[in-house]
């Protein structure tokens, strides 16, 4: 191909572009900005229309938005390389907090699919009104997570005495089955009697 018909064809490539830019059609838009870009990959126009295309999947309102930033800063004579460096690291950051965002959503998920040790429950506790109310939140909002059995029969005793007797029974037949031992078994015993 000739360089004029390079440059014709680049052109319309570009102008197509920002057409479909402009009419929200990101995909095919970005496809005619890398083709722009493959026969003339300096050109800051199509760099800038590429990166917002493809960073409209993502937030196609955002991407409008640094489209007329672009737009408007290049028109009052901002050099567009220093316009394109503003617009990455505009999205670099907003990225980097949605990383965090993300990052704190997923850690606190975790969180509650994991449960609450007993021990951070008891810190917990301190704070609640009285023991009874944070035994209802547990019990409602959170899995215990119990790693020996002196915690295990201090959370059973602590349900036995502010009366959620069904589910301290319930407890102590799991920590028959989980510590098989006399300890547990004379409790539960103790428990049939009262």
């Amino acid at each position: 191909m000739k360089k004029s018909q390079i440059a014709k064809t680049t052109k319309r490539y570009k102008k197509l572009a920002v057409e479909l830019f402009e009419s929200e059609k990101f995909d095919l838009s970005l496809k005619f900005y890398s083709l722009v870009l493959k026969y003339d990959s300096n050109d800051i126009d199509s760099k800038v229309g590429a990166l917002l295309s493809d960073y409209a999947k993502e937030d196609s309102l955002d991407a409008l938005s640094l489209y007329d930033y672009y737009v408007s800063s290049v028109e009052l004579g901002e050099p567009k390389e220093l316009v394109l460096e503003n617009i990455l690291q505009i999205i670099k950051q907003e990225n980097s907090f949605f990383d965090e965002l993300a990052n704190s959503i997923e850690e606190f998920s975790q969180s509650i699919v994991d449960g609450i040790e007993y021990k951070d429950f008891i810190s917990i506790a301190k704070t609640k009104p009285s023991m009874r109310v944070a035994l209802e939140d547990l019990m409602f909002s959170s899995k215990l997570i119990i790693n020996n059995k002196e915690d295990m029969m201090n959370f059973i005793e602590l349900l036995y005495e502010y009366d959620f007797k069904d589910e301290a029974f319930i407890y102590l037949e799991n920590a028959i089955s989980i510590f098989p031992d006399d300890y547990f078994e004379d409790k539960f015993k103790k428990f049939l009697h009262s």
